[in-house]
């Protein structure tokens, strides 16, 4: 493990302005006003006016100090809700919708309102954490936020649940103890004492005030000239082995070796085998120059298939018969095996990223770019590059290191045009080549 991921950080460093969003998790009527819900159904909000100035303070203190403030509201209205969340909401016979949209209780709890300007996003949930079904982390990522001061209410729910999920996703975690609130101090203090020891830290709201305030003033990762300044915009850049990872995506036996079963349906894997020295190459390379090499292995069969997989318009002649768990044909060729800790990632669809710790994996390891290989061109690799660009990956796709079979050979090329014009740089494998070995 890098030492620098175990650095620990100073008080400061941890709340830099530069990198730190304030998140204000369902401040609204419904959860803290006397009249809303949780009011008029005796729920104790004595801890909500205090709550309220704090988190009003750190408000203010972002405001002048050009930090990232994520204001998350939630409505809970039954076309959102699953069958599980609305039985909950709805034990002792209450009404499980909660904060209709458009309705009082959805409000902002006065004086408490996001402002219109480019540091302040609002976003709206409809589950107790703001990571489901919110863009919260394309926003978190897009402004390279790398930690997350929590506010808000229920400290044992919605803002527990939100840091859980912040964390897990690699953003640190400082709670505003004091500007967090709920319906019960027990399960408050309950609550900041789990996170605090481990899933972050806590502190007074002030001390959080009085870093930012003595913080000198600069870029913050929101600001257009930021953002440009860590832009990736050649092939070189983006191939830099500091923050590249070569991605070998299903060079499996069955796709490409002449007994595997691709082949013996008749299929002509030609394609498929001529790539297999260009992948060896640049995986060579990519060792020396120590950029990180991920292995994708897709394994099908009927654990994994779901209705569509299985008996949709590819049926079960693909996903019951290719690349099952176990199976020689599952293995990768063995020209281009994984090393002793290169991570091998295993898929059950097309997307290397669906249903898979791949995007984790990237994050934790600092990867900005990738560079895709393997087979096949218009199905794994472009449903892998796609997904890649949609979670800000830049990509170079090496034209002479994918591969299809021989009927789809119009397909692949089309789909190097299709990458190359939205998704990806589609160049030859000697320049991702040239520089690793430089």
């Amino acid at each position: 493990m890098p030492v620098s991921k175990a650095r620990r950080l100073s008080f400061a460093e941890r709340v830099d302005p530069a990198h730190a969003a304030l998140v204000v998790v369902d401040v609204q009527n419904n959860f803290c006003h006397p009249r809303g819900f949780h009011g008029r159904a005796g729920a104790d909000l004595s801890m909500m006016p205090a709550m309220a100035e704090r988190v009003g303070a750190l408000v203010d203190a972002a405001r002048r100090n050009g930090v990232l403030v994520v204001w998350v509201r939630a409505t809970y209205d039954l076309v959102h809700q699953g069958a599980a969340l609305a039985e909950q909401l709805a034990r002792g016979g209450r009404d499980p919708v909660r904060c209709p949209e458009g309705d009082w209780e959805a409000g902002w709890l006065a004086p408490l309102a996001p402002a219109e300007a480019p540091n302040e996003v609002v976003v709206t949930k409809h589950r107790y954490s703001a990571f489901w079904d919110t863009e919260i982390d394309l926003y978190l990522r897009s402004n390279d936020i790398r930690t997350v001061v929590m506010t808000g209410v229920v400290t044992s729910g919605c803002v527990d649940s939100t840091a859980r999920d912040a964390f897990f996703r690699n953003y640190r975690v400082v709670l505003a103890r004091d500007a967090c609130a709920d319906n019960a101090l027990a399960r408050h203090e309950a609550a900041l004492d789990k996170l605090s020891t481990t899933f972050g830290v806590s502190c007074p709201a002030a001390d959080v005030v009085a870093a930012w305030d003595a913080a000198p003033p600069g870029p913050r990762g929101w600001h257009e000239a930021s953002k440009r300044a860590l832009a990736l915009s050649t092939v070189e850049e983006m191939a830099d082995p500091r923050h590249a990872a070569l991605v070998v995506v299903d060079m499996q036996n069955d796709f490409c070796h002449p007994l595997g079963v691709m082949a013996r349906r008749g299929e002509d894997v030609s394609h498929n085998g001529a790539i297999v020295p260009v992948i060896a190459r640049l995986i060579a390379a990519a060792r020396a120059a120590g950029a990180m090499v991920v292995h994708v292995n897709g394994q099908y069969g009927l654990a994994s298939g779901s209705p569509a997989s299985l008996f949709g318009p590819d049926g079960p002649k693909v996903t019951m018969e290719i690349c099952l768990p176990g199976s020689w044909g599952a293995r990768q060729l063995d020209e281009l095996a994984p090393v002793p800790g290169e991570p091998v990632v295993v898929k059950h669809r097309l997307s290397a990223f669906v249903d898979t710790g791949l995007d984790l994996l990237l994050r934790s390891n600092g990867i900005r770019a990738l560079v895709v290989v393997g087979t096949a061109t218009q199905a794994c690799i472009e449903s892998t590059v796609r997904d890649a660009r949609f979670r800000d990956y830049v990509v170079v796709v090496p034209e002479d290191a994918v591969g299809a079979r021989g009927r789809m050979r119009h397909m692949h090329e089309a789909s190097l045009e299709v990458m190359r014009a939205y998704f990806a740089e589609v160049v030859p494998a000697a320049r991702v080549l040239a520089r690793w070995r430089a």
